[in-house]
């Protein structure tokens, strides 16, 4: 028999190992969104002349990464504010605003 004190903590730290390993996923996802989009634009550049080379911007948003933690890690019903804080996170961390538009901020 465990007493209760012991039992409530092992159910907090459950649910802490819970919420740390869906916030791993959840930056995994955005990362391999931000990924996707470079290498659609890495496949437009050679195409593209150097004038609209430096226009030329690729779009990441937070359906994107609501699709890619879907279809890789079977998550559904996330919020999408939750989603939008870790792409805004993931796309400042990776330099994201020199190639990439998002519409995490609109949310």
């Amino acid at each position: 028999m465990i007493p209760g004190f012991l039992r409530r903590r092992r159910e907090h730290l459950a649910s802490v190992r819970g919420t740390a390993h869906l916030d791993a996923q959840l930056r995994e996802s955005a990362d391999m969104a931000i990924t996707a989009a470079r290498r659609a634009l890495s496949r437009r550049v050679p195409e593209l002349s150097l004038e609209a080379r430096v226009c030329d911007r690729e779009r990441v948003d937070v359906q994107d990464v609501l699709d890619t933690a879907h279809e890789h890690f079977g998550l559904t019903d996330l919020p999408r504010e939750r989603v939008a804080a870790v792409l805004r996170a993931r796309y400042e961390l990776r330099t994201g605003p020199m190639d990439l538009d998002t519409d995490a901020y609109d949310d």
